[in-house]
């Protein structure tokens, strides 16, 4: 068994600090100090994918600005003007903290709120990171993979992945925007290409494929900006409202506002979509809001996420001491077990001296008669004593209750102090 014991130990040690250095390995991330950030559009990033810049810059140009604390399809609910709002999404990640993106009734709902005279700006470096039902509900398959005789494995309108951070200098084209000046952009990144018409196809034939005609005179005029790859800042129209989309990650975040006209071009939007209402920023998605849980409550507290990892280092500390020994283990030697008759002799020992009256009496006696010797005086009481306590002792009686010993010692020290006092014979 101690030999099991011993073998795990040596195994332990080894599994503890392996696990340690996969934990560093997967989480060294957020252990450092870094302003290069995902793309993640949060008012409360400092980071190159934050969007603190553009939520200060907005106060600069007097536009009002609020945070959209519930979940998207929830804004036309709390915003108090009717029309004139611009909702601003931004990130590559979930529209939500529990990933939930929300079903058809709740896009519609969105729809019929841009249709009254809103607009929606979606910001994304990321395929997945629009919100796809909206898309396709607004954009009847615009955005989707175009149905060709393509080969297999060709990329669709949307390609290439997101990078896992915001570069602060990325290398960047100058996308020209419809109208007047120009949009910094990632070279790398996303790109929508419109749907170019099918010329060998049958007008009067049976229509088993979308369209492709009919879905580029639909698309026709959305692109804003864009280089030879294809558009990257698109206007989608919704009745009195539009819904723009830009495929970029770098143009309004903290990293690329500042660059080139991307700021002109973004107070342009703004300029013309919000009229009378406000600009709301989505914080929902970055889970700034309303907690889904208790759970989530108590992980959006301050120093929650702290205090977990402090809790889970103190458990392997706790874990590994109550298991590793800090010096070699002592050798258990087992005591001798004494026999039943040692046992026994014992306890009648221990009851034999317990009826030991007249050696007590004995004692006190011999202590009495130096006293009465050394005196000069004969007292009269304490030879009567001393006679009657001679003769308890001659006897030997071994009572089990020696109630006479007990009067004897009491009236021989009562009779030593009364005449002798604390007196001593050396």
């Amino acid at each position: 068994m101690n030999k099991n014991k011993s073998d795990r130990r040596q195994w332990l040690l080894p599994l503890l600090a392996a696990t340690g250095v996969i934990a560093f390995a997967l989480l060294g991330s957020r252990f450092r100090v870094s302003y290069r950030t995902p793309l993640s559009g949060c008012v409360y990033d400092a980071g190159t994918g934050g969007a603190s810049g553009l939520y200060q810059w907005c106060g600069r140009i007097g536009v009002p600005a609020t945070l959209l604390e519930v979940p998207l399809w929830e804004a036309p609910q709390v915003l108090s003007a009717d029309s004139g709002n611009v909702l601003l999404t931004m990130g590559d990640g979930p529209l939500s903290p529990s990933g939930v993106e929300g079903g058809a009734e709740e896009w519609r709902a969105i729809r019929a709120w841009l249709e009254r005279g809103n607009a929606l700006i979606v910001v994304t470096g990321s395929p997945g990171g629009a919100p796809s039902a909206l898309l396709k509900e607004l954009s009847a398959g615009a955005f989707q993979k175009i149905e060709t005789d393509e080969p297999a494995g060709a990329p669709g309108p949307l390609s290439l992945p997101r990078a896992e951070r915001v570069e602060s200098r990325p290398e960047t084209v100058d996308a020209p925007v419809t109208g007047s000046g120009s949009l910094t952009v990632e070279a790398r990144g996303l790109r929508w290409k419109e749907p170019q018409p099918n010329a060998d196809a049958d007008p009067d034939g049976p229509a088993e494929k979308p369209d492709a005609r009919t879905r580029s005179t639909a698309t026709a005029g959305w692109r804003l900006a864009g280089d030879v790859r294809g558009g990257v800042l698109l206007r989608i129209p919704v009745g009195r409202g539009a819904c723009y989309v830009l495929l970029d990650a770098f143009a309004w975040t903290n990293a690329g506002l500042d660059s080139g006209d991307n700021a002109r071009v973004l107070a342009e939007i703004l300029d013309n979509e919000v009229r009378g209402g406000s600009l709301a920023i989505d914080e929902y998605r970055h889970g700034h809001g309303r907690a889904e849980s208790f759970l989530t409550y108590l992980l959006s507290l301050p120093g929650a996420s702290a205090f977990l990892w402090l809790a889970l280092a103190w458990a392997l500390l706790f874990y590994y001491a109550r298991n590793v020994r800090l010096r070699p283990a002592e050798r258990h030697v087992e005591a001798e077990r004494r026999t039943a008759q040692e046992y026994i002799d014992a306890v009648a020992q221990l009851h034999e001296r317990a009826r030991a009256a007249p050696l007590a009496v004995e004692a006190v006696a011999g202590r009495l008669r130096q006293l009465a010797r050394a005196s000069v005086e004969r007292e009269s009481a304490v030879a009567s004593l001393l006679r009657e306590a001679d003769a308890y002792v001659e006897a030997g009686s071994r009572p089990a209750r020696p109630d006479d010993a007990v009067r004897l010692v009491t009236q021989l020290v009562q009779l030593r102090k009364r005449f002798y006092g604390s007196r001593t014979v050396s």
